[in-house]
């Protein structure tokens, strides 16, 4: 079920023949959607079981090995547990919103929405080990929330017959968190937790600097692999003298933005025209692709410039280089997700510019042309961030095709 509502109060007698209110309207609806796409689109049918009946993987072998008559017999199975009682999510959404015009040149819109969602499938955490299953049990057990605003400015005003300015501007801010979440009792490490946290959240360690040496090794706590002098420190969050995954904690801010906006403006002056457009986002984070941007790994024989610039040496035992000691192969110490390698992905891009001027109509009748305009543009003009590495946009790999800035100049001709 749902129910949307309307009123448009600029058209009640009292407010209707003001000079300066053009349109005033509230809106507001509420409603219950499904969603049955709660799985893969290769995991379906989830009240039946699916059992594998000849996994050669599980099978035990008899008699003679090699050439010599031996006999093998395949094992049993089950990469799903049947559930008669999964049904799809349901969420509760509603939404409040208002139409404002003024002065017959402003349009402002405004909503502000919300959504509760229950039955998300997730897989059962409090099932021990010990019960011997294959594979893990699911169940519609989640609940989440969301909210934000969305906005939109629009203003639109002919100063006199030989200028004029339209101008747009739009602002979304949307956040989510989950309210039940299936997990360990994680009372004694709460960093752990995904309740509270947005379902964009990552988890990952608290780098706190790299390795001075041999005896810093030895005095701190036991991490992963064959670590050296020059790798990423982490701090230990349980204080039980290792880094384990009890350690792991939400870092950062969520892989989607919560803020995404744009604005630009587009003017003329009798027969020249400029317009450009901004677009942006914040509260993002991601983190660098270690693989894929290690130097001397694979088919990686390049080394960028401010990873020379900056990593740890024996010469220059620098703890918050921004890499760490340059090795031949993949350090797993260093690979694991952390605020070591974390980003700010939010940023401004002047988008899209573009100066234009048209051929005055006097001059272009006398051949016959209807319209004559030549034009300067440009796209991915600039850009503004924290993270100086690569376009923020390319996210964790900045070896990849960046985006192009572009360049153009035309011709638009009508006869």
């Amino acid at each position: 079920p749902a129910v949307s509502l309307s009123y448009v109060l600029s058209e009640e007698n009292f407010l209707k023949n003001t000079s300066w209110l053009d349109l005033l309207k509230f809106r507001f609806s509420y409603g219950l959607v499904g969603n049955d796409a709660i799985g893969s689109e290769d995991d379906r049918f989830f009240y039946l079981s699916n059992v594998n009946m000849n996994n050669s993987y599980l099978g035990s072998s008899f008699g003679t090995l090699g050439n010599r008559g031996g006999r093998g017999l395949s094992g049993i199975s089950i990469s799903r547990y049947p559930n008669e009682d999964i049904t799809w999510e349901i969420a509760r959404k509603a939404n409040y919103g208002i139409e404002l015009g003024l002065f017959d040149k402003i349009e402002i819109q405004a909503d502000y929405f919300t959504e509760k969602r229950w039955n998300i499938l997730m897989d059962r955490a409090a099932i021990p080990e010990t019960m011997g299953l294959q594979s893990s049990l699911r169940a519609n057990v989640g609940e989440a929330k969301s909210h934000g605003i969305d906005m939109s400015l629009d203003y639109n005003h002919s100063i006199n017959k030989d200028l004029w300015i339209t101008g747009r501007a739009n602002f979304t801010y949307a956040t989510s968190e989950f309210l039940v979440y299936e997990e360990p009792d994680y009372s004694s490490t709460p960093w752990k937790s995904r309740i509270g946290h947005s379902l964009a959240q990552e988890y990952g360690y608290v780098a706190e600097r790299l390795f001075i040496d041999e005896e810093d090794i030895r005095n701190s706590p036991v991490q992963f692999g064959n670590y050296m002098a020059g790798d990423i420190k982490y701090k230990d969050l349980n204080g039980d003298g290792k880094i384990t995954e009890l350690d792991q904690a939400a870092i950062g801010y969520p892989t989607s933005p919560e803020i995404v906006y744009g604005f630009g403006f587009s003017m003329g002056y009798k027969d020249f025209d400029l317009s450009c457009f901004f677009q942006g986002l914040a509260r993002e984070s991601f983190w660098i692709d270690v693989e894929k941007t290690s130097p001397f790994i694979g088919n990686q024989s390049a080394l960028l410039q401010a990873y020379a610039d900056s990593h740890w040496s024996e010469a220059d035992r620098n703890t918050q280089a921004l890499w760490p000691r340059l090795s031949t192969s993949v350090v797993e110490n260093n690979n694991k997700k952390s605020t070591w390698f974390m980003q700010n992905g939010g940023f401004l891009r002047l988008k899209s510019l573009e100066f234009g001027y048209r051929i005055p109509k006097h001059i272009i009748d006398k051949a016959h042309i209807s319209d004559l305009r030549f034009y300067l543009s440009g796209t991915n003009l600039l850009t503004f961030s924290k993270f100086k590495l690569w376009d923020p946009e390319m996210g964790g790999n900045g070896l990849g095709y960046p985006i192009q800035r572009v360049f153009n100049a035309g011709v638009q001709l009508s006869f």
